[in-house]
C-alpha cells in the first residue's frame, strides 16, 4: 500500500486481549469458600443475619473448640523378637511376600517311575512339571532329592524297577497286577504295594451304589437321555467316543461287556470308534450327536455334570465295577537298597493333600489324596483282572485303537459346552 504525503492516516488499532476483557466482567469465586445460600423464608432468613435474640444467645454459648494441630508421628518400628504368638512371627514391613530361598543342588537319591495309565491324557511336559512340586517338597520336608522317569508301558516300568533304575512306580492297578505276574518269575523278588489313590470328587449312580470297592472308580458308558439306547446290546451298530490314553479301565471294562453279549472279538459291534484327545470330548460328542456313546471313567462324567449341569442331558447305560484306581508301588530288591529313602517319600505323598503345592499336584492327576496300603484295597481290581488280561490277549477288533500308539486321534477340543 502506498501513503500519500499529507493524508491523514488510520490511527493502528491495538489487539484485545478477549480474555482480559471477559475475566474483568466476570466475578471471581473463592472456590475454597462455602457458596452462598439464600433464605427460603423467615425463620432461615433470622439465623442467618443473626437478630439481636440470637447473638445473645451466641454470645452465652461457649466457644467452638478449635481443632488440634496434626503433629502425628509414624508409628515406631516393632522390635525383632515382637511376634503376634510365641509361634507366629510379624511379616516384615518391606517385601513381605519374599520368594522363598531356591533349595540347594543335591544329588537324586530316588527315581519314581509314572506309568502313561497315570497321566492319561497329559503331554509328557505337563506330567514332568506337575510332579515338580512335590519333588522339591521331599527336599524341603526330608531332604531327600528325588526325580520323576515317565513311562508309556507296564514293560518300561517293569524292566525299569527290576533294574534298580527306578524305585518306586504309580500306575493303574491293572498294570501293577500285571508287573506283580512279571515279578513273580524272580527268584528273591517281588513287588511291594505301599499306598492308593482316592479320586476327587467321586461319582455314583443308581447302578453302581452297591459296589464293593473306592468309591468313583468305576468306567460309565453313557448315552444321551433322550436316546433310543436303553442298555448295552441297544449300541450295536452305534458310534462310540473314547479317550485315546485312558485304556486299562476302559479297555477291561468293554472287554467284558462284548463278551456278556456274546459278540465275537473279531466281528466289529460299534460303525465307529472315535479315540479323543480328552476324556470330556467324548461325553460332548455325545450331547452334540457326534457319537453315540461314550466310555469314560466317573470322574470326567462327574466334572462335567458339577461344570455344565448336564445330569440331565446323559444316562448311563452301563457301569463298571471300582478298579478305576492308581497304585504306588516299589519291589523286594529296591526296598532292601533304598528302604529309609522309599518310607520317608511314601509318607510324603500320603500327607500331600496338607501342602498347598502338594495340592495342586493332587488337582492335576485328579486325586483327592493318597492312602496308606491295606489289605482289600484292590480285592476288586484283583477280582477283575482276568478281564484286563482278556483284554490284552483277546482284544476286540473295535478296542484295537486303544493298543495302537499309531492309531489316529481327534486332537479337536471343546473349549466350553454352549453356545459355541
Amino acid at each position: 500500500m502506498a501513503i500519500q504525503p499529507g493524508c491523514a492516516q488510520p490511527k493502528t488499532r491495538e489487539p484485545v486481549d478477549k480474555d482480559a476483557a471477559v475475566s474483568a466482567d466476570r466475578p471471581t469465586y473463592d472456590t475454597t469458600a462455602p457458596k452462598p445460600v439464600a433464605p427460603r423464608d423467615r425463620k432461615e432468613r433470622q439465623v442467618m443475619e443473626r437478630t439481636r435474640g440470637l447473638r445473645m444467645i451466641d454470645e452465652l454459648m461457649d466457644k467452638r473448640t478449635p481443632l488440634p494441630p496434626f503433629d502425628r508421628e509414624p508409628l515406631p518400628p516393632l522390635a525383632r523378637e515382637t511376634g503376634v504368638s510365641d509361634e507366629v512371627a510379624l511379616l516384615p514391613d518391606r517385601d513381605p511376600f519374599a520368594e522363598p530361598p531356591g533349595l540347594p543342588a543335591k544329588e537324586v537319591t530316588i527315581e519314581v517311575g509314572i506309568g502313561r495309565s497315570t497321566y492319561r491324557t497329559r503331554e509328557r511336559e505337563e506330567g514332568l512339571s506337575a510332579v515338580q512340586p512335590f519333588i522339591d517338597l521331599v527336599q524341603r520336608e526330608v531332604n531327600i532329592r528325588g526325580d520323576a522317569q515317565l513311562y508309556e508301558t507296564a514293560g518300561e516300568v517293569f524292566h525299569a524297577m527290576r533294574q534298580a533304575r527306578i524305585q518306586m512306580a504309580v500306575c493303574h492297578v491293572f498294570e501293577y497286577l500285571l508287573i506283580r505276574d512279571w515279578f513273580a518269575g524272580e527268584e528273591d523278588n517281588g513287588t511291594v504295594p505301599l499306598a492308593t489313590a482316592r479320586p476327587a470328587r467321586p461319582r455314583t449312580t443308581a447302578l453302581d451304589s452297591e459296589f464293593v470297592g473306592t468309591t468313583g472308580t468305576s468306567i460309565e458308558l453313557i448315552v444321551a437321555a433322550d436316546s433310543r439306547f436303553h442298555n448295552p446290546a441297544d449300541l450295536k451298530g452305534s458310534r462310540l467316543a473314547m479317550a485315546a490314553n485312558v485304556v486299562p479301565g476302559p479297555g477291561a471294562f468293554l472287554t467284558r461287556l462284548l463278551a456278556d453279549l456274546g459278540h465275537p472279538a473279531a466281528t466289529p459291534f460299534f460303525s465307529k470308534v472315535t479315540l479323543r484327545r480328552y476324556s470330556k470330548d467324548a461325553v460332548i460328542d455325545v450331547l452334540k450327536g457326534a457319537a453315540d456313546a461314550a466310555c469314560v471313567d466317573q470322574g470326567t462324567v462327574g466334572a462335567l455334570c458339577r461344570f455344565y449341569g448336564i445330569d440331565a442331558k446323559i444316562r448311563t447305560v452301563a457301569v463298571s465295577p471300582r478298579y478305576n484306581v492308581d497304585v504306588l508301588f516299589t519291589s523286594m530288591n529296591n526296598l532292601a537298597a533304598r528302604q529309609e529313602e522309599i518310607e520317608l517319600t511314601q509318607r510324603q505323598l500320603t500327607t500331600l493333600g496338607k501342602d498347598p503345592e502338594g495340592q495342586e499336584v493332587l488337582f492335576f492327576f485328579d486325586v483327592e489324596g493318597w492312602s496308606n496300603y491295606r489289605d482289600g484295597d484292590i480285592a476288586t481290581p484283583k477280582a477283575h483282572y482276568p478281564d484286563y488280561l482278556r483284554f490284552l490277549d483277546e482284544t476286540p477288533v473295535d478296542l484295537l485303537p486303544l493298543l495302537d500308539p499309531k492309531a489316529p486321534v481327534d486332537r479337536r477340543t471343546y473349549d466350553r459346552f454352549g453356545d459355541e
